[in-house]
């Protein structure tokens, strides 16, 4: 009966959250849902990253490819502000989003449930304009095709880094995720990726993002958040233990830096924000 009562109390409870609509509701400890996604059809925000050319501005997608192959933007609290065809490419099954200082977006057709794909694929984009670009369209420019070192494995993680790639495997039955890379510059038709080792992270990985300075790396698994002290050396993460900030939450995919901390986002729709100081890109918290 308690348990029924919990459940129906979490039902409730997000309802209660409008979509679209800013909230401020403290889910667990250094937890707080700060909004639910409002279009119709972002039914399962996969990817999510800010921009740095508008903070304002957050660029999500759904999960899947195909018709579903479409970048949306919106704001912090999920209000939607535009949306954009991805053309050029096809994008069999979409899990991720990354951003650099030069004005792309990459993102990762790396999904690979059963383990079925022998190749996967990271497209980059221009950053669109959502004042200028009116025609509702994004073409690919480049494309990144490879191939794993060993087995296929799932995957729905990618930041980032300099003029490097990097993929963080999603496992199960306790295994370790893996950390992988590949090279931006590289011209050749196919990469295999770079086996670079493991991060103590025993949940399946969702979702990652690399600070705009790239000091931290956050990464959103089925436990909760975690966050790497990097300072631009991803293989740090092999070597160093993550701060996590537990939360059992099934369907949270995606996650991004915002000044306060890490927001995350679920492919139920809701919006949180990660709040321990060592989430934080912005200046301490005033005592």
């Amino acid at each position: 009966m308690k348990l029924i009562l919990l459940v129906l109390l979490s039902l409730l409870t997000a309802c209660d959250a409008q979509p679209g609509v800013a909230v401020s509701r403290e889910v667990a400890d250094g937890v707080v849902q700060i909004g639910r996604i409002a279009h119709p059809r972002i039914t399962e925000s996969s990817g999510i990253v800010v921009s740095r050319k508008d903070p304002a501005v957050f660029w999500t997608h759904n999960d899947g490819g195909g018709k579903r192959q479409v970048l949306y933007a919106m704001t912090r609290t999920g209000e939607p502000l535009g949306e954009f065809r991805v053309t050029g490419a096809v994008l069999d099954d979409w899990e991720d989003i990354a951003i650099d200082a030069d004005g792309h977006l990459f993102f990762a057709d790396t999904g690979n449930n059963d383990a079925k794909h022998q190749r996967i694929a990271v497209h980059q984009v221009n950053e669109p304009d959502l004042k200028s670009n009116s025609n509702g369209l994004v073409a690919v420019t480049r494309t990144w095709n490879l191939t794993y070192p060993n087995k296929p494995f799932d995957c729905e993680a990618l930041v980032v880094c300099g003029k490097t790639g990097y993929l963080i495997s999603k496992v199960f039955k306790d295994e370790r995720a893996g950390l992988f890379r590949f090279s931006l510059t590289n011209a050749a038709a196919t990469q295999v990726l770079e086996a670079i080792g493991e991060l103590r992270i025993e949940s399946p990985v969702t979702g990652a993002d690399l600070s705009a300075d790239g000091k931290l790396l956050g990464i959103v698994a089925k436990n909760g958040a975690y966050v790497y002290r990097v300072d631009g050396d991803l293989s740090r993460v092999t070597k160093g233990k993550p701060f996590q900030a537990k939360f059992r939450h099934e369907h949270i995919e995606a996650c991004t830096f915002v000044p306060e901390g890490l927001l995350a986002t679920a492919e139920s729709r809701e919006i949180y924000l990660f709040t321990d100081e060592a989430f934080r890109t912005g200046p301490p918290k005033k005592k």
